[in-house]
C-alpha cells in the first residue's frame, strides 16, 4: 500500500503548505432548505464553519458570485459616502443631513447582503437569521431613500401637503410591517413556496411603490417647474432596473429554464444583485442631482427635515426592525431542526 508523501522540503527548512478547499455538494446531498430552483451543483457543507464559510469566498461555489456582487460594491459607496462626508460641513449644513442618511444606508444593505451569502451555509438556524439581517438592511435602505426623496425629489405641487408631512411617517410603519412579513415568509419555504415567493415580493415592492409614488407622480402626472432637471433620466433608469431586478428575482431565470447550466455564473440572484446595485447607483446620481439643481427653490418653499425627525425615524426603525428579527429568530429554536442529511459519495 502506498504511503502519503511528505510535503515537499524548500531552502531553509521551510514547507509547502496546500490549504484545502471545503468539498462542494449537489442538491440531493443537502437538506431541502437549501435547495435553490434550477440550481443543481456548487452547494457549501449544510454545517459549515465560519472559517469554511469564508474560504469559500474565494472558492467558485454557487454563492461566490452572490457574495461579490455586493461586497464590491459596498466599498464603491463606502467611498461615496465618506467623499461626500470630507466636503460637507455636517454640523452646520442641515439640507445635506438626509443624503448622508441615504448614503449611510446604501452602504450598509450590500455589506448585509454579502454577509448573508457568506455565512447562510453554516447551519438552518444561521441561514434564517442570515437573512432576517439582510431583510432588516434592505428595509433601512427603504427608509434612507424615503428620507432622501422627502428632503429633495418632491414634485413641486405635493410640498409642504399632509402627504409630504407624513411621508416619512409612513415608510417608518412600513419597514416596520415589512420587515416581519419578510422575516415570516422564510417559515413558509418548504411547506408553502409558492406563499413564501408572494409574501417576500409584496414585502419589498410596496415599500419600494410608496418610496416611489413622489416620483412617480413627477414623471408621469405632474411634470413642476423645478421637478423637471437632469435627475429625471436617472429617475427613469432607476425605475427600469428596480422592475428588472424584480422580474429577475420573481422568475428564477435563465436556471429554471436550464437546471444545473446556470450553477456558479449566470443565475437570477447573481443578475438580481447586479441590477440592484445598478439601480442604487441611478438613484444616488438622481437625488445628488436633484439636492444639487433644486436647492434653492427647495430651501424657499419646503420644510426641511429636523435632525429629530430623521434621527427619530432611522432609530424607530432599528429598534423595531431588530425586535422583528429577534422575535422570529427566538422562534426558529422553538421549531425541531430536521436531521442533517449526511450522504457521502
Amino acid at each position: 500500500m502506498s504511503q502519503a508523501r511528505p510535503p515537499a522540503a524548500l531552502p531553509g527548512g521551510l514547507t509547502m503548505l496546500s490549504l484545502k478547499l471545503p468539498r462542494l455538494f449537489r442538491i440531493d446531498q443537502v437538506p431541502q432548505v437549501f435547495h435553490e430552483q434550477g440550481i443543481l451543483f456548487g452547494y457549501r457543507h449544510p454545517q459549515s464553519s465560519a472559517t469554511a464559510c469564508i474560504l469559500s469566498l474565494f472558492q467558485m461555489t454557487n454563492e461566490t458570485l452572490n457574495i461579490w456582487t455586493h461586497l464590491l460594491p459596498f466599498w464603491f459607496f463606502v467611498w461615496r459616502f465618506v467623499t461626500a462626508l470630507y466636503v460637507t460641513d455636517i454640523p452646520n449644513d442641515s439640507y445635506s443631513w438626509p443624503m448622508l442618511v441615504y448614503m449611510c444606508t446604501s452602504c450598509v444593505y450590500p455589506l448585509a447582503s454579502s454577509c448573508a451569502h457568506t455565512f447562510s451555509s453554516m447551519s438552518r438556524n444561521a441561514r434564517h437569521i442570515c437573512y432576517f439581517l439582510d431583510y432588516g438592511a434592505v428595509n433601512l435602505f427603504s427608509l434612507g431613500s424615503a428620507i432622501a426623496y422627502s428632503a429633495y425629489a418632491f414634485p413641486d405641487a405635493l410640498v409642504r401637503t399632509s402627504f409630504h408631512d407624513y411621508f416619512v411617517t409612513m415608510a417608518v410603519l412600513n419597514t416596520i410591517l415589512s420587515t416581519g412579513l419578510s422575516c415570516y415568509s422564510r417559515f413558509l419555504e418548504i411547506q408553502k413556496p409558492g406563499l413564501c415567493k408572494l409574501l417576500r415580493i409584496l414585502a419589498f415592492a410596496y415599500p419600494y411603490t410608496w418610496d416611489s409614488l413622489p416620483i412617480f407622480y413627477r414623471l408621469f402626472l405632474f411634470p413642476g417647474e423645478s421637478g423637471q432637471n437632469e435627475a429625471t433620466l436617472y429617475h427613469q433608469k432607476h425605475m427600469v432596473m428596480t422592475l428588472l431586478a424584480s422580474f429577475l428575482y420573481s422568475a428564477h431565470l435563465p436556471e429554471r429554464l436550464a437546471p444545473g447550466r446556470f450553477d456558479y455564473i449566470g443565475h437570477s440572484h447573481q443578475l438580481f444583485h447586479v441590477c440592484v446595485i445598478l439601480a442604487t447607483h441611478m438613484q444616488m446620481e438622481a437625488i445628488l442631482l436633484d439636492k444639487t439643481l433644486r436647492k434653492e427653490w427647495l430651501l424657499a418653499a419646503a420644510r426641511p427635515l429636523s435632525f429629530p425627525q430623521i434621527a427619530g425615524a432611522v432609530l424607530l426603525c432599528v429598534i423595531f426592525s431588530l425586535s422583528n428579527i429577534i422575535y422570529f429568530s427566538a422562534a426558529l429554536y422553538r421549531i425541531p431542526e430536521p436531521e442533517i442529511h449526511k450522504k457521502e459519495t
